[in-house]
């Protein structure tokens, strides 16, 4: 019977002991004294028991009713507290939190935020991972990663993000490399270098666009890590792009060119369950803010 139970129920149950008075119930609640009487005779279905015997011009709770009373009080006062508006103070935190990107993205976002987040939440520890594409879905909604920094063509079409920025591709060779490109078509004639962190394979993201323009590279290597690229275009005269908030760097130089390939938007995604949640908003909120500084 208690699944015919609910909150109103409770609710009257408690002011019938308080105010004694059908009448006086029905005045407080602003409904007439057969809607009291009548959820009084649910009540006292449901419990199998009078709940309240009238006493002179008062009803008087029986002691089963009075046993009641003393645990509803305690279930509306725990479940009014639920009810309320979570206050979030970022100092109070005491978790982990798990952001998902590639090395660029750690590079030019995730590392911004550090600083901010030592600052205003001293009790939050953030474990930044690799982002793994096909996994990354499940993993947001599982809970194993809370945001992922990435491009969108890299997300689900599910996941709602936030623009970061807009970023722009530079041509780059080791800094000693005696390069001279008087024409956009003499990149055909060196070697290039791609960065792939989510597909190992030889094709880079912008292969069309080079296609389009004339150009038809020849890829010698793919790596997985921006951080790596110095190493390997060191002593060679291989070219590579890579976008431009990763320079200057001392073992890189720019090769100035007439084009370059489209850029991208840098994004921070989430799972649509955490749209609400206080803390996913602060740290967006916080990614934002600490770009623009």
């Amino acid at each position: 019977m208690l699944d015919k139970l609910d909150v109103k129920q409770m609710r009257l149950l408690l002011l019938l002991e308080e105010k004694e008075n059908i009448s006086r119930v029905a005045d407080t609640l602003n409904v007439s004294q057969q809607a009291v009487s009548v959820q009084l005779k649910a009540l006292r279905a449901i419990f199998h028991d009078q709940l309240f015997v009238r006493h002179g011009h008062k009803m008087v709770p029986t002691p089963k009713c009075g046993r009641l009373c003393l645990k509803l009080k305690g279930i509306i006062e725990s479940l009014e507290i639920d009810a309320q508006p979570e206050t979030f103070d970022p100092k109070r935190l005491q978790q982990q939190i798990i952001i998902s990107a590639t090395d660029y993205a750690q590079q030019s976002a995730l590392v911004k935020i550090f600083a901010n987040l030592r600052e205003e939440a001293p009790g939050l520890k953030l474990i930044a991972k690799n982002i793994e594409i096909d996994t990354l879905e499940a993993s947001l909604r599982e809970g194993k990663v809370d945001l992922a920094i990435s491009i969108p063509d890299f997300l689900p079409e599910q996941l709602p993000y936030k623009m970061l920025f807009r970023e722009e591709y530079q041509c780059v060779a080791n800094v000693d490399a005696a390069i001279t490109i008087n024409h956009f078509t003499d990149l055909n004639h060196f070697d290039h270098v791609i960065i792939s962190p989510s597909r190992a394979n030889l094709k880079g993201s912008s292969e069309q666009w080079f296609k389009d323009q004339g150009l038809n590279r020849n890829i010698v290597a793919s790596i997985p890590s921006f951080n790596l690229l110095s190493s390997y275009l060191k002593n060679t005269t291989a070219l590579a792009f890579i976008p431009s908030r990763l320079l200057p760097t001392p073992d890189l130089k720019t090769i100035a060119l007439d084009r370059a390939p489209p850029g991208f938007d840098l994004v921070v995604a989430w799972h649509p369950k955490t749209s609400h949640s206080p803390l996913h908003r602060w740290l967006i909120e916080k990614l934002v803010e600490s770009i623009k500084e």
